[in-house]
Protein backbone atom coordinates (compact mmCIF):
# COMPACT_ATOMS: atom_id res chain seq x y z
CA UNK A 1 0.00 0.00 0.00
CA UNK A 2 0.99 3.57 -1.28
CA UNK A 3 1.54 6.26 2.34
CA UNK A 4 -0.29 9.53 0.89
CA UNK A 5 -0.17 12.54 3.39
CA UNK A 6 -2.87 14.68 1.69
CA UNK A 7 -5.92 14.15 3.23
CA UNK A 8 -8.70 12.16 0.74
CA UNK A 9 -9.74 14.82 -2.26
CA UNK A 10 -12.79 13.80 -1.82
CA UNK A 11 -13.24 14.37 2.07
CA UNK A 12 -12.20 17.54 4.05
CA UNK A 13 -10.56 16.82 6.73
CA UNK A 14 -12.58 18.30 10.64
CA UNK A 15 -11.01 19.81 12.96
CA UNK A 16 -8.48 18.38 14.91
CA UNK A 17 -8.65 18.16 18.64
CA UNK A 18 -5.03 17.36 18.94
CA UNK A 19 -3.52 20.11 16.64
CA UNK A 20 -6.03 22.91 18.17
CA UNK A 21 -4.21 22.12 21.79
CA UNK A 22 -0.66 22.44 20.57
CA UNK A 23 -2.17 25.19 18.86
CA UNK A 24 -3.45 26.51 22.19
CA UNK A 25 -0.89 25.52 24.67
CA UNK A 26 1.71 27.01 22.70
CA UNK A 27 -0.01 30.12 22.22
CA UNK A 28 -0.16 30.06 26.60
CA UNK A 29 3.34 29.59 26.90
CA UNK A 30 4.56 32.22 24.93
CA UNK A 31 2.00 34.75 26.45
CA UNK A 32 3.84 33.52 29.32
CA UNK A 33 7.39 33.72 28.52
CA UNK A 34 6.59 37.23 27.81
CA UNK A 35 7.60 40.41 30.02
CA UNK A 36 5.15 41.72 32.25
CA UNK A 37 2.60 38.16 31.80
CA UNK A 38 -0.08 39.38 35.09
CA UNK A 39 -2.37 36.18 33.74
CA UNK A 40 -2.71 32.47 35.30
CA UNK A 41 0.14 29.99 33.77
CA UNK A 42 -1.31 27.02 31.98
CA UNK A 43 -3.32 24.23 33.95
CA UNK A 44 -3.55 21.93 31.00
CA UNK A 45 -6.65 19.15 31.11
CA UNK A 46 -6.48 19.36 27.92
CA UNK A 47 -4.45 15.53 26.60
CA UNK A 48 -4.72 12.06 28.82
CA UNK A 49 -1.20 11.88 29.60
CA UNK A 50 -1.83 10.31 32.98
CA UNK A 51 0.61 11.42 35.99
CA UNK A 52 0.27 8.15 38.11
CA UNK A 53 3.56 6.59 37.97
CA UNK A 54 4.75 2.99 38.40
CA UNK A 55 5.28 1.48 41.50
CA UNK A 56 9.05 1.70 42.77
CA UNK A 57 9.07 -2.17 42.65
CA UNK A 58 8.22 -2.17 39.08
CA UNK A 59 11.38 0.34 38.34
CA UNK A 60 13.59 -1.69 40.27
CA UNK A 61 12.39 -4.52 37.96
CA UNK A 62 13.67 -2.44 35.02
CA UNK A 63 16.24 -1.49 36.19
CA UNK A 64 17.46 -5.13 37.17
CA UNK A 65 16.58 -6.20 33.07
CA UNK A 66 18.48 -3.31 31.86
CA UNK A 67 21.33 -4.04 33.81
CA UNK A 68 21.71 -7.73 32.00
CA UNK A 69 24.35 -7.46 28.92
CA UNK A 70 21.93 -9.94 27.05
CA UNK A 71 18.98 -7.93 26.95
CA UNK A 72 20.37 -4.75 24.83
CA UNK A 73 20.05 -6.09 20.83
CA UNK A 74 16.31 -6.08 18.91
CA UNK A 75 13.52 -7.05 20.72
CA UNK A 76 12.41 -9.35 17.32
CA UNK A 77 15.43 -11.65 17.85
CA UNK A 78 14.79 -12.77 21.09
CA UNK A 79 11.44 -15.03 20.61
CA UNK A 80 11.59 -16.78 23.40
CA UNK A 81 11.26 -13.68 25.72
CA UNK A 82 8.78 -12.60 23.26
CA UNK A 83 6.48 -15.32 23.48
CA UNK A 84 6.39 -14.92 26.99
CA UNK A 85 5.11 -12.19 26.94
CA UNK A 86 2.60 -12.59 24.45
CA UNK A 87 1.70 -15.78 26.94
CA UNK A 88 1.20 -13.49 29.54
CA UNK A 89 -0.96 -11.60 28.25
CA UNK A 90 -3.42 -14.56 26.95
CA UNK A 91 -3.50 -15.77 30.71
CA UNK A 92 -4.40 -11.92 31.56
CA UNK A 93 -7.11 -12.24 28.95
CA UNK A 94 -8.47 -15.35 29.90
CA UNK A 95 -8.44 -14.59 33.76
CA UNK A 96 -9.85 -11.24 33.47
CA UNK A 97 -12.50 -11.44 30.78
CA UNK A 98 -13.51 -14.98 30.77
CA UNK A 99 -15.39 -17.32 33.30
CA UNK A 100 -13.19 -19.86 35.56
CA UNK A 101 -12.97 -22.66 33.82
CA UNK A 102 -13.74 -21.44 30.39
CA UNK A 103 -11.60 -23.26 27.73
CA UNK A 104 -8.25 -21.14 26.76
CA UNK A 105 -9.81 -18.92 24.39
CA UNK A 106 -6.34 -17.10 22.72
CA UNK A 107 -3.38 -18.92 20.98
CA UNK A 108 -0.47 -16.69 21.74
CA UNK A 109 0.71 -17.27 18.55
CA UNK A 110 -1.94 -17.23 16.37
CA UNK A 111 -3.73 -14.65 18.14
CA UNK A 112 -1.68 -11.79 19.78
CA UNK A 113 0.69 -9.47 18.79
CA UNK A 114 2.42 -6.83 21.38
CA UNK A 115 2.77 -3.60 20.09
CA UNK A 116 4.44 -0.23 21.14
CA UNK A 117 1.29 0.79 22.47
CA UNK A 118 -2.09 0.81 21.62
CA UNK A 119 -1.89 3.77 19.71
CA UNK A 120 0.67 2.07 17.15
CA UNK A 121 -1.68 -0.61 17.16
CA UNK A 122 -4.68 2.03 15.51
CA UNK A 123 -2.54 2.53 12.41
CA UNK A 124 -1.13 -0.99 12.08
CA UNK A 125 -5.14 -2.51 12.31
CA UNK A 126 -6.10 0.12 9.76
CA UNK A 127 -3.51 -0.84 7.50
CA UNK A 128 -3.96 -4.35 7.97
CA UNK A 129 -7.58 -3.41 6.72
CA UNK A 130 -8.11 -0.95 4.39
CA UNK A 131 -6.49 -0.06 0.68
CA UNK A 132 -6.74 3.59 -0.63
CA UNK A 133 -10.48 4.93 -1.56
CA UNK A 134 -12.19 2.24 0.88
CA UNK A 135 -13.89 3.18 3.83
CA UNK A 136 -13.50 2.55 7.52
CA UNK A 137 -16.60 3.04 10.04
CA UNK A 138 -16.74 5.18 13.26
CA UNK A 139 -19.04 7.16 16.22
CA UNK A 140 -19.38 10.69 16.02
CA UNK A 141 -17.47 11.75 18.33
CA UNK A 142 -14.44 9.38 17.81
CA UNK A 143 -10.75 9.55 19.24
CA UNK A 144 -9.43 11.81 16.64
CA UNK A 145 -6.54 9.41 15.52
CA UNK A 146 -8.67 6.71 13.98
CA UNK A 147 -9.58 9.81 11.61
CA UNK A 148 -5.99 10.88 10.89
CA UNK A 149 -5.06 7.88 10.47
CA UNK A 150 -7.64 6.52 8.13
CA UNK A 151 -7.22 10.11 6.20
CA UNK A 152 -3.37 8.89 5.98
CA UNK A 153 -4.39 5.69 4.26
CA UNK A 154 -6.36 7.88 1.86
CA UNK A 155 -9.37 5.34 3.16
CA UNK A 156 -12.94 7.46 3.66
CA UNK A 157 -14.57 8.25 6.75
CA UNK A 158 -17.75 7.55 7.23
CA UNK A 159 -19.46 8.88 10.80
CA UNK A 160 -22.06 7.56 12.14
CA UNK A 161 -24.29 8.75 15.20
CA UNK A 162 -24.65 7.70 18.88
CA UNK A 163 -27.43 7.85 20.44
CA UNK A 164 -28.46 9.95 23.69
CA UNK A 165 -26.72 7.49 25.99
CA UNK A 166 -23.76 7.79 24.01
CA UNK A 167 -24.25 4.51 22.13
CA UNK A 168 -23.44 4.10 18.49
CA UNK A 169 -26.50 4.40 16.10
CA UNK A 170 -25.87 1.48 14.14
CA UNK A 171 -29.05 1.86 12.09
CA UNK A 172 -27.98 5.36 11.12
CA UNK A 173 -25.55 3.98 8.82
CA UNK A 174 -26.44 4.82 5.38
CA UNK A 175 -26.08 2.16 2.33
CA UNK A 176 -23.68 4.68 0.39
CA UNK A 177 -21.45 4.73 3.44
CA UNK A 178 -21.70 0.96 3.07
CA UNK A 179 -19.56 0.96 -0.17
CA UNK A 180 -16.34 0.22 0.04
CA UNK A 181 -16.33 -0.06 3.86
CA UNK A 182 -13.85 -2.69 5.34
CA UNK A 183 -13.84 -2.13 8.98
CA UNK A 184 -15.93 -1.07 11.67
CA UNK A 185 -13.74 0.92 15.02
CA UNK A 186 -15.38 1.38 18.51
CA UNK A 187 -13.41 2.74 21.68
CA UNK A 188 -15.05 0.82 25.00
CA UNK A 189 -14.92 2.52 27.25
CA UNK A 190 -14.81 5.44 24.93
CA UNK A 191 -12.32 8.30 24.46
CA UNK A 192 -13.39 11.11 23.99
CA UNK A 193 -17.01 10.24 26.02
CA UNK A 194 -15.66 7.86 29.15
CA UNK A 195 -19.05 5.63 27.91
CA UNK A 196 -18.74 1.94 27.59
CA UNK A 197 -20.44 0.12 24.85
CA UNK A 198 -23.27 -1.82 26.25
CA UNK A 199 -23.54 -5.78 26.29
CA UNK A 200 -26.55 -5.57 24.04
CA UNK A 201 -24.65 -2.96 21.75
CA UNK A 202 -21.92 -4.55 21.45
CA UNK A 203 -23.77 -7.63 20.33
CA UNK A 204 -25.36 -5.96 17.76
CA UNK A 205 -22.09 -4.49 16.50
CA UNK A 206 -20.81 -7.77 16.26
CA UNK A 207 -23.59 -9.15 14.13
CA UNK A 208 -23.39 -5.60 11.80
CA UNK A 209 -20.13 -6.40 10.73
CA UNK A 210 -20.99 -10.60 10.24
CA UNK A 211 -23.83 -9.06 7.95
CA UNK A 212 -21.52 -6.52 5.83
CA UNK A 213 -18.54 -8.50 6.21
CA UNK A 214 -16.71 -5.76 8.04
CA UNK A 215 -13.59 -6.37 10.58
CA UNK A 216 -13.99 -4.71 14.06
CA UNK A 217 -11.46 -3.51 15.84
CA UNK A 218 -12.45 -2.21 19.14
CA UNK A 219 -9.53 0.00 21.35
CA UNK A 220 -10.09 -1.05 24.97
CA UNK A 221 -6.80 0.89 26.40
CA UNK A 222 -9.09 2.08 28.56
CA UNK A 223 -10.46 -1.35 29.64
CA UNK A 224 -9.70 -1.32 33.48
CA UNK A 225 -10.08 1.84 34.00
CA UNK A 226 -13.23 1.07 35.11
CA UNK A 227 -15.46 1.82 37.67
CA UNK A 228 -17.68 -0.44 38.70
CA UNK A 229 -16.48 -4.17 40.23
CA UNK A 230 -16.43 -6.90 37.84
CA UNK A 231 -19.28 -9.29 37.68
CA UNK A 232 -18.55 -12.74 39.18
CA UNK A 233 -14.66 -11.62 38.68
CA UNK A 234 -15.12 -11.24 34.94
CA UNK A 235 -14.54 -7.69 33.87
CA UNK A 236 -16.95 -6.55 31.08
CA UNK A 237 -16.78 -5.65 27.48
CA UNK A 238 -14.52 -7.85 25.69
CA UNK A 239 -15.79 -9.13 22.07
CA UNK A 240 -13.21 -11.67 21.33
CA UNK A 241 -15.35 -14.41 23.46
CA UNK A 242 -18.68 -14.20 21.95
CA UNK A 243 -19.11 -16.62 18.61
CA UNK A 244 -17.05 -16.27 15.39
CA UNK A 245 -15.75 -13.14 16.92
CA UNK A 246 -12.19 -14.44 16.39
CA UNK A 247 -12.10 -14.56 12.98
CA UNK A 248 -13.04 -10.66 12.52
CA UNK A 249 -12.31 -8.99 15.31
CA UNK A 250 -9.34 -7.05 16.83
CA UNK A 251 -8.90 -6.06 20.44
CA UNK A 252 -6.61 -3.08 21.07
CA UNK A 253 -5.15 -3.37 24.75
CA UNK A 254 -2.76 -0.95 26.83
CA UNK A 255 -0.21 -1.08 29.90
CA UNK A 256 -0.23 2.69 29.63
CA UNK A 257 -3.22 3.78 31.33
CA UNK A 258 -4.08 0.84 33.82
CA UNK A 259 -0.32 0.68 34.83
CA UNK A 260 0.80 4.43 34.56
CA UNK A 261 3.27 3.76 32.01
CA UNK A 262 2.74 5.55 29.13
CA UNK A 263 6.39 6.21 27.88
CA UNK A 264 6.91 3.15 28.07
CA UNK A 265 4.69 2.14 25.00
CA UNK A 266 3.27 -1.04 25.62
CA UNK A 267 0.05 -2.82 24.30
CA UNK A 268 -1.25 -5.80 22.62
CA UNK A 269 -3.23 -6.58 19.59
CA UNK A 270 -5.37 -9.83 20.05
CA UNK A 271 -7.81 -11.30 17.80
CA UNK A 272 -8.59 -12.14 14.37
CA UNK A 273 -5.14 -14.24 12.99
CA UNK A 274 -5.33 -12.70 9.35
CA UNK A 275 -4.92 -9.18 10.80
CA UNK A 276 -2.39 -10.41 13.27
CA UNK A 277 -0.42 -12.08 10.84
CA UNK A 278 -0.02 -8.66 8.91
CA UNK A 279 0.88 -6.70 11.79
CA UNK A 280 3.58 -8.34 12.69
CA UNK A 281 5.01 -8.58 9.67
CA UNK A 282 4.62 -4.79 9.36
CA UNK A 283 5.91 -4.14 12.78
CA UNK A 284 9.29 -6.46 11.42
CA UNK A 285 9.76 -4.20 8.75
CA UNK A 286 8.91 -0.94 10.82
CA UNK A 287 10.52 -1.65 14.57
CA UNK A 288 11.98 -4.51 15.32
CA UNK A 289 10.23 -4.87 18.59
CA UNK A 290 9.88 -3.46 22.19
CA UNK A 291 13.05 -2.59 24.10
CA UNK A 292 14.29 -6.24 25.66
CA UNK A 293 14.04 -4.99 29.60
CA UNK A 294 10.49 -3.52 29.20
CA UNK A 295 9.09 -6.67 27.37
CA UNK A 296 10.48 -9.03 30.39
CA UNK A 297 8.86 -6.44 33.32
CA UNK A 298 5.16 -6.41 31.14
CA UNK A 299 5.27 -9.87 31.31
CA UNK A 300 5.62 -10.02 35.29
CA UNK A 301 3.08 -6.80 35.47
CA UNK A 302 0.45 -8.42 33.11
CA UNK A 303 0.06 -11.03 36.54
CA UNK A 304 -0.83 -8.62 38.59
CA UNK A 305 -2.60 -6.07 36.64
CA UNK A 306 -5.76 -6.97 38.36
CA UNK A 307 -4.27 -5.22 41.30
CA UNK A 308 -2.10 -2.41 39.63
CA UNK A 309 -5.01 -1.36 37.70
CA UNK A 310 -7.22 -1.29 40.98
CA UNK A 311 -5.18 1.05 42.96
CA UNK A 312 -5.08 3.52 39.63
CA UNK A 313 -8.84 3.29 38.96
CA UNK A 314 -9.16 4.26 43.04
CA UNK A 315 -6.97 7.43 42.40
CA UNK A 316 -9.29 8.36 39.24
CA UNK A 317 -12.64 7.46 40.51
CA UNK A 318 -11.46 9.96 43.43
CA UNK A 319 -10.40 12.79 41.34
CA UNK A 320 -14.04 12.22 38.85
CA UNK A 321 -15.89 12.58 42.10
CA UNK A 322 -13.74 15.48 43.17
CA UNK A 323 -14.24 17.24 40.15
CA UNK A 324 -17.58 16.61 39.18
CA UNK A 325 -18.62 17.69 42.93
CA UNK A 326 -17.32 20.81 42.47
CA UNK A 327 -18.13 21.67 38.79
CA UNK A 328 -22.05 21.29 40.26
CA UNK A 329 -21.30 23.76 42.87
CA UNK A 330 -20.56 25.92 40.45
CA UNK A 331 -23.86 25.01 38.35
CA UNK A 332 -22.02 23.28 35.46
CA UNK A 333 -23.99 19.93 35.87
CA UNK A 334 -21.78 16.79 34.63
CA UNK A 335 -22.08 13.05 34.16
CA UNK A 336 -19.45 10.91 35.79
CA UNK A 337 -17.87 8.70 32.79
CA UNK A 338 -18.32 4.60 32.89
CA UNK A 339 -14.29 4.58 32.74
CA UNK A 340 -11.28 6.13 31.51
CA UNK A 341 -10.10 9.22 32.97
CA UNK A 342 -11.90 11.89 31.10
CA UNK A 343 -15.72 14.01 31.56
CA UNK A 344 -17.39 14.44 28.69
CA UNK A 345 -19.07 17.74 29.99
CA UNK A 346 -21.72 20.01 28.21
CA UNK A 347 -20.69 23.43 28.07
CA UNK A 348 -21.89 25.68 31.38
CA UNK A 349 -24.83 27.47 31.88
CA UNK A 350 -25.23 30.11 29.51
CA UNK A 351 -22.37 29.37 27.20
CA UNK A 352 -24.37 28.37 23.96
CA UNK A 353 -21.96 28.80 21.07
CA UNK A 354 -19.11 27.49 20.04
CA UNK A 355 -17.17 24.98 22.28
CA UNK A 356 -13.86 26.05 20.65
CA UNK A 357 -14.66 29.20 21.22
CA UNK A 358 -15.43 28.42 24.64
CA UNK A 359 -12.28 26.54 25.02
CA UNK A 360 -10.21 29.49 23.87
CA UNK A 361 -12.14 31.98 26.49
CA UNK A 362 -11.54 29.47 29.53
CA UNK A 363 -8.06 29.27 29.11
CA UNK A 364 -7.36 33.30 28.24
CA UNK A 365 -8.95 34.23 31.64
CA UNK A 366 -8.12 31.45 33.81
CA UNK A 367 -5.45 29.70 32.21
CA UNK A 368 -6.89 25.95 31.96
CA UNK A 369 -7.17 24.06 28.95
CA UNK A 370 -9.72 21.66 27.93
CA UNK A 371 -10.26 19.32 24.77
CA UNK A 372 -13.07 21.21 22.34
CA UNK A 373 -15.77 18.63 21.89
CA UNK A 374 -16.16 19.62 18.20
CA UNK A 375 -12.34 18.52 17.30
CA UNK A 376 -13.40 14.95 17.84
CA UNK A 377 -16.04 15.14 15.29
CA UNK A 378 -19.26 17.36 14.93
CA UNK A 379 -21.11 15.07 16.71
CA UNK A 380 -18.73 16.56 19.98
CA UNK A 381 -19.87 19.92 18.80
CA UNK A 382 -21.44 22.18 22.37
CA UNK A 383 -18.85 19.63 24.52
CA UNK A 384 -15.88 19.40 26.27
CA UNK A 385 -13.51 16.78 26.98
CA UNK A 386 -11.73 17.28 30.89
CA UNK A 387 -8.78 14.82 31.45
CA UNK A 388 -7.84 14.21 35.12
CA UNK A 389 -4.65 13.39 35.19
CA UNK A 390 -3.54 16.09 37.69
CA UNK A 391 -3.16 15.68 41.36
CA UNK A 392 -6.19 16.40 43.43
CA UNK A 393 -4.27 19.58 44.55
CA UNK A 394 -4.44 20.90 41.30
CA UNK A 395 -8.04 20.15 39.96
CA UNK A 396 -8.67 22.17 43.48
CA UNK A 397 -6.60 24.94 41.93
CA UNK A 398 -8.79 24.53 38.36
CA UNK A 399 -12.01 24.42 40.12
CA UNK A 400 -10.94 27.71 42.40
CA UNK A 401 -10.26 29.32 38.92
CA UNK A 402 -13.42 28.44 37.51
CA UNK A 403 -14.78 29.72 40.65
CA UNK A 404 -13.06 33.34 40.45
CA UNK A 405 -14.49 33.73 36.78
CA UNK A 406 -16.85 36.22 36.28
CA UNK A 407 -18.25 34.75 33.28
CA UNK A 408 -18.94 31.46 34.87
CA UNK A 409 -20.01 32.70 38.58
CA UNK A 410 -22.50 35.10 36.84
CA UNK A 411 -24.23 32.80 34.93
CA UNK A 412 -24.02 29.64 37.11
CA UNK A 413 -25.75 32.36 39.47
CA UNK A 414 -28.37 33.09 36.53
Amino acid sequence: MTLMTDPAPAQSAPRDAFALLKTLAERQRARQDAPGFAGAPLLDLSIGNPDLAPEPRWRERLQHYVGRDDLHGYGEFRADLNQRLRERFAAYYQRRFLPPGAPALLDPQRHVVDLLGSKEGIFHSLFACLQPGEAVLMPDPSYTVYQSTARLLRARVELFACDERGQPQLESIRAEQLQGARVLVICSPSNPTGIALAPARLEQVLDFARRHDLYVVIDRAYAEIAFEPPRGGVLGGAALPAPGALERVLELHSLSKSCGVAGWRIGFAAGAPALVAKIRAAKFNADFGTFLPLQCVAAEMLDELEAIAARNSAVYAARMRRFVDGAAALGWRIAPSHGTFFLWAPLPPGFDGDDLDFVEALLDATGVLVAPGSGFGPGGAGRVRVALVQSEAVLDEALRRLRAWPALRRDAAA
